[in-house]
């Protein structure tokens, strides 16, 4: 006689056969590139500045596990900048800057329609995505006909390191031109846990002892006002050190999807 403990888990273990079935036939790569701009929101700009919008790319591999979810490991760069000429009430302080980003994310991509080369499938979809980000940047100063790397001259007497964590989040729209061939429009954010992309977070530092140094230039403390006085003193407010800097991507996509999802009946 049959193990009745035996049968009643035969529903079970053909489920998850079943399902382990589908997640490998379900399964793609593809591998593409994306160009597109970026941007910066943060102490030299509240609001973002298109005028301070600058060219950005990468490439990316994606690991489609079924029609809705995928994994996307991607390299990419990005440019940003931001002056304080760009804001009349800010103009005074009269800060700038530019840093270029090398940055290294791993997202998933969750398609609010599933999105494959069957025919019962739509050809395109919204998407969002989110993840997690390393990235190297180098804050830069224009002065004189040079560019000074700021995070060598501590203009607030302070140590940030050039490697840093983000959180992308974001959400687009795909369209799969052919079974093989997709083309997509992205825009995310970067959340990080600096307040240094820009150089500027809390203090004037060292003001009265930096005569004639370049961090004095830099910081612009010994320009004068309208009546004469100088910009700053030490202890005066240069940023907002609560509010960390955020980074902007909004890039066009095109990928090659190297075996298409096939899902058994």
């Amino acid at each position: 006689m049959p193990n009745i403990k035996s049968l009643s888990a035969t529903p079970v273990l053909f489920w998850i056969f079943a399902m382990m079935n589908f997640g490998v036939s379900a399964q793609s790569w593809e591998i593409g590139g994306a160009i597109g701009v970026s941007n910066y929101h943060g102490d030299l700009a509240y609001n973002i500045s298109p005028k301070e919008t600058h060219f950005s790319g990468g490439i990316f591999l994606n690991y489609n596990f079924n029609e809705y979810w995928s994994y996307r490991p991607t390299l990419s760069y990005l440019k940003i900048s931001g002056a304080d000429s760009n804001f009349t009430d800010h103009e005074l302080r009269n800060l700038s800057f530019r840093n270029n980003i090398y940055e290294f994310s791993n997202a998933l991509e969750f398609n609010f329609k599933p999105f494959s080369n069957r025919d019962i499938h739509t050809k395109t979809t919204f998407y969002a995505t989110a993840g997690l980000a390393i990235f190297m940047h180098k804050p830069e100063a224009f002065l004189n006909g040079e560019w000074y790397n700021l995070s060598d001259l501590a203009t607030e007497n302070q140590n940030y390191s050039l490697f840093q964590f983000a959180i992308p989040m974001g959400a687009g729209i795909k369209y799969a031109l052919t079974d093989n061939l997709i083309l997509g429009f992205e825009t995310a954010w970067r959340k990080t846990f600096t307040d240094y992309l820009d150089d500027v977070s809390g203090e004037y530092s060292d003001v009265q002892n930096a005569d004639g140094s370049i961090n004095r230039f830099l910081d612009r403390s010994w320009e004068l006002t309208s009546d004469g006085r100088p910009l700053a003193n030490d202890g005066d407010m240069r940023g907002d050190p609560n509010l960390n800097d955020w980074y902007i991507q909004s890039i066009f996509k095109i990928s090659y999807r190297f075996t298409p999802i096939q899902c058994p009946y």
